[in-house]
């Protein structure tokens, strides 16, 4: 009987010492979809941390990013769960979480903030602790929208993260919620598309719009939000706006600056306009 006691000390002693299973969020297998769930670590910058949900605070979404740069969407579940993590969680804060499940996003069925394949839950068995090896998170996200006619479509309010070029200022707008600006920005298939900016995205950045706008720049936005009835996008309090990135995918711009630069005139944004006024 001894060497089967012994053996099963062994095995409950390797699975103590068993190093986790760091995942990052764009690593999938066919277990994540169809087998059995499996418990994973990662290691992620919480970039949103979302209010609880009012009605039976009861529900709680985070949008997390790995060393990658890509996202995904959290979700705590049960009032215990969500008062704890909502208490431990900070925004731009890099954490190490060990025993976290994912699953596939439901899409239509449910409203979430991101049109990812996965989605990832905080459970009572989930360890969180702060990661404190200096570690260089990207400045940029992953998935960029080059072409923003795919952003059609998404589920209407999904959150996007966009790379264009400034063509246009329009005027400013001011209204009961504060002001905001539209502005008119040309993909890297020389389609032209409005995006409208709030507040302190306008004001505390008046000298880098300006530029952009004189000489075509390129910028990155990420987090605007997608609304389906006004066709455009919309930044959000998370919104963070690049100017003049230093990232891989500028080269797909270069020659269409360049071409708007030669041709040195806008009368193809005024019948953007025009065209966008008479629907």
């Amino acid at each position: 009987m001894e060497p089967a006691v012994l053996n099963r000390e062994r095995v409950a002693l390797d699975k103590k010492n068993r190093m986790p299973i760091f995942k990052l969020f764009d690593d999938y297998s066919d277990e994540d979809f169809y087998g059995v769930q499996r418990k994973y670590s990662i290691v992620a910058r919480v970039e949103v941390k979302f209010p609880i949900e009012p009605r039976y605070r009861d529900r709680q979404h985070y949008i997390l990013s790995d060393i990658n740069g890509a996202k995904i969407e959290a979700i705590a579940t049960r009032y215990e769960i969500v008062k704890y993590f909502n208490s431990l969680l900070h925004e731009k804060h890099v954490y190490k979480m060990h025993n976290v499940w994912f699953g596939l996003n439901p899409g239509a069925f449910n409203f979430r903030h991101l049109n990812g394949t996965m989605e990832l839950y905080f459970t009572q068995q989930t360890l969180v602790e702060p990661y404190v090896v200096p570690v260089q998170m990207p400045p940029f996200p992953k998935h960029i929208f080059l072409n923003l006619d795919d952003i059609a479509e998404l589920p209407n309010r999904t959150l996007v993260d966009i790379m264009a070029i400034v063509v246009h200022l329009d005027t400013i707008h001011r209204t009961m919620w504060g002001t905001f600006r539209k502005i008119v920005i040309m993909d890297a298939r020389w389609s032209l598309h409005t995006i409208k900016v709030w507040g302190d995205l306008l004001n505390k950045n008046a000298l880098h719009w300006a530029l952009a706008n004189e000489n075509y720049s390129i910028i990155i936005g990420t987090m605007f939000r997608r609304f389906r009835k006004q066709e455009c996008l919309e930044s959000t309090d998370h919104t963070t706006i690049h100017f003049k990135p230093f990232h891989h995918n500028t080269h797909y711009f270069e020659p269409i600056q360049k071409a708007l630069v030669a041709r040195n005139d806008r009368q193809f944004v005024v019948r953007y306009l025009d065209d966008q006024r008479r629907r």
